[in-house]
Order: C-alpha cells, then sequence, then structure tokens
C-alpha cells in the first residue's frame, strides 16, 4: 500500500517568489523547491509545510510505509482559481493505482480548504498540520492575519467593506472636526475625538489599499506612463490630456467654490463635488484613449472592460456627487429641493452600477464558454 505524503500551497508561493509551478513530485524535487523558497523569503510557512512533509514523508519510510511526496500548487487569485488549478493537478497525481491513499501535510490555515477535492479523488488518511513555534500563540495570530490579508475571497468579503465603513466614519469625523472649528463658536477639538478620527482613517486607508491593491495599481500606471512616453503610443497622449483635466479641474472648482461657498465646511463640500466631475473626465479620457489603442491594435475583447469600467466609474462618480450634496443638505447649506436631485443621483448611481455588474458578468460568461472551446482547438492543433 502506497502512501502519497502531498503539500499544498494554494495561494502559489511557489510560483510567485521562486518561479516553481506544480506538480513536483519525488523527495529530491521537493527538497529543491523548498530550499529554493526559503532562501527567497525565510518567513514563509510555505517552506517550513514542506519541509514537514519531507519529514513526514522519512518517517513513514522508516516505518516501513511505501510512500512518495509531492507538491502541488495553486494560484495567487485564492478560490476558484486556485482550486480548479489544484484540482487539475491532483488528478495528474491520482490518477490510476500509483497511490493506495493520501497523507495532507499542510500549514494549516487555509490549505485545508482542499481536503474535499481530494476525497473525492482518493481515500484520505490522516491531515498533519505544520506550525512554525517560536510563542505558538502569538505567531499562530500573526500567521492567520496574514493568510487572511492574502485571501482574496475574505478580502473582498470583509476587510474592503471594513475598509471603507472605518474609511467613510473617519472622513465624516473629520469633517465634522472642522465645522466645529470654523463654522461655530468652538475652536478646540476634544482629543479623543481627534485620536479616534485619525485612527480610523489610517486603519480605512490601510485596508481599502490593501483591498485594491492601490499601491500596486499605482506604480503600474507610474511604470505605463514611462513605457507609453518611450514608445509615444496613442494611450500616452491620452495620460497627459487625464492630467490636465486635473489641473484644470482644481482650478475649475477653486473658482466656483469662492462664488458660492457660504463658509470654510460648505465650500470644501463644493469643490469635492465640482472635482469629482473632472476626475471622472481624467479616467474617460485616459479609458477613452485605452479603447482607441485596443481598436487599432484589433484587441475588441478589451474593449468590452473598457466600457464596463467607464460605467462603474460613472456610477461611483454620481454617488459621491449625490452623497456630498446630501451632507449639504443635513447641514443646512442648502434646500430641500437640491437634496432631492442629491438623492436622485445617488439612486441613479446605485443603477448604474448594477447595470455596469451585468454587463461585466455576461462577458465574463462569454469568456468562460469561450476558453475551453479555444483549448480544445489547440490541442487538436498541437496534436496534428
Amino acid at each position: 500500500m502506497t502512501t502519497l505524503v502531498l503539500n499544498v500551497d494554494r495561494d502559489n508561493d511557489y510560483g510567485e517568489k521562486a518561479g516553481i509551478e506544480g506538480p513536483i513530485v519525488g523527495y529530491e524535487a521537493c527538497y529543491n523547491a523548498a530550499l529554493k523558497l526559503i532562501s527567497q523569503d525565510p518567513e514563509d510557512s510555505d517552506a517550513n509545510a514542506l519541509f514537514g512533509a519531507i519529514k513526514h514523508y522519512e518517517e513513514l519510510l522508516k516505518q516501513g510505509n511505501p510512500a512518495e511526496i509531492a507538491l502541488i500548487t495553486g494560484d495567487m487569485d485564492v478560490g476558484q482559481v486556485s482550486d480548479e488549478r489544484i484540482g487539475k493537478q491532483l488528478d495528474l497525481l491520482l490518477s490510476g493505482d500509483h497511490f493506495d491513499d493520501v497523507v495532507l501535510v499542510t500549514d494549516g490555515a487555509e490549505d485545508d480548504y482542499i481536503v474535499p477535492l481530494i476525497i473525492s479523488r482518493k481515500k484520505m488518511r490522516y491531515v498533519k498540520h505544520v506550525i512554525v513555534r517560536h510563542n505558538q500563540n502569538i505567531e499562530s495570530v500573526y500567521y492567520y492575519i496574514v493568510k487572511a490579508l492574502k485571501d482574496k475571497k475574505l478580502i473582498n468579503k470583509f476587510i474592503i467593506p471594513l475598509g471603507l465603513v472605518l474609511l467613510t466614519y473617519g472622513i465624516v469625523s473629520l469633517g465634522f472636526i472642522f465645522y466645529q472649528i470654523f463654522a461655530t463658536t468652538v475652536k478646540s477639538v476634544d482629543p479623543s475625538l481627534g485620536a479616534i478620527t485619525f485612527v480610523t482613517i489610517v486603519l480605512g486607508a490601510y485596508f481599502v489599499e490593501r483591498g485594491f491593491e492601490l499601491g500596486r495599481i499605482a506604480k503600474s500606471i507610474f511604470n505605463s506612463v514611462r513605457e507609453y512616453a518611450q514608445e509615444t503610443r496613442i494611450i500616452f497622449l491620452s495620460y497627459v490630456i487625464s492630467a490636465s483635466l486635473v489641473f484644470v479641474g482644481i482650478a475649475s472648482s477653486y473658482v466656483m467654490t469662492r462664488a458660492n461657498m457660504s463658509n470654510a465646511v460648505d465650500g470644501v463640500l463644493i469643490f469635492l463635488s465640482m472635482f469629482t466631475w473632472w476626475v471622472y473626465g481624467a479616467f474617460f479620457a485616459r479609458e477613452a484613449g485605452l479603447a482607441v489603442e485596443m481598436y487599432v491594435n484589433n484587441n475588441r475583447n478589451g474593449i468590452f472592460r473598457i466600457l464596463y469600467g467607464l460605467m462603474f466609474s460613472l456610477s461611483v462618480a454620481f454617488i459621491v456627487y449625490g452623497m456630498i450634496n446630501y451632507i449639504r443638505y443635513i447641514l443646512q447649506y442648502i434646500p430641500f429641493s437640491s437634496a432631492i436631485i442629491s438623492i436622485f443621483f445617488l439612486v441613479l448611481g446605485l443603477i448604474i452600477a448594477m447595470l455596469s455588474s451585468m454587463v461585466h458578468r455576461y462577458f465574463n460568461e462569454r469568456e468562460e464558454i469561450s476558453m475551453p472551446a479555444k483549448t480544445a482547438s489547440k490541442s487538436t492543433f498541437d496534436e496534428k
């Protein structure tokens, strides 16, 4: 009876950090993979888990149990994408009668999700967890927090909403502080309120940045601008136009604010509401340039994604504009008739957001349907 000692890297740290793709089979190959990953990132628990699997494999051999060891990897997009890749690798490993059962050796936090995938294909003997122990309680908490911040599914469900709630609370609280200072006779700020406001804004901004990967997006935009400037492509001109619209928007919003503001707080709200449309205009100019370039290069599928982005960003602009002006009504800077218009913008923004989501889902389903056909045709061509 041959046992497969299996280690799983569901979020593909081996691929992202060490350039190793599963499945990896055999003692020497797994040992070299773990060594390469731990040399790239000594703190990564996946390397320790694979070393633990190697140790357990050696123990089974010493006990006289025939065994083999293997590593399978998923994808950075943890969830459906990673589990599909893992399922395909499991089919390769467990096809035939090479192994009678499986021992899963894992670092525990998220790899246990693939247990049903294994059980549906082969008998599972047991699961062995490997946790690096310095202070086990502290290490485990740190481990689960770090893993949670990498899990796209958890980020979309909890981290992003929590970040938006904290950031919204902090911004509203900050607006209230400015209102107290500039619009009332109270010129001092409660230190506890100031501290809570600062902490919620920082935490909210951090969670939102991690959720939407704003740092990576900003870096990507910077690299793209540099690349497009070197290649003098069409989209570079759209970046120039977008940047110009932002600067013009700042000046125009400032002029309109000075002409319509009743006090400093109202001025900030007017500026933000006016500037929202200039930001959307800059985004529209950039996406339009990208769409033109895709059309010239016969990349029609990418244009539909741009359409979704424009629709979704328009819904965000409507919601932000409506929310800001509704806040102005709450603070009694505008009459009720203007507040009704703000509510209309909010509802319109939500409707457009739902429509953009339907468009996005429709084209995603089309791509998923077309991908198997393309893969099958490619396989037929390769066979020929």
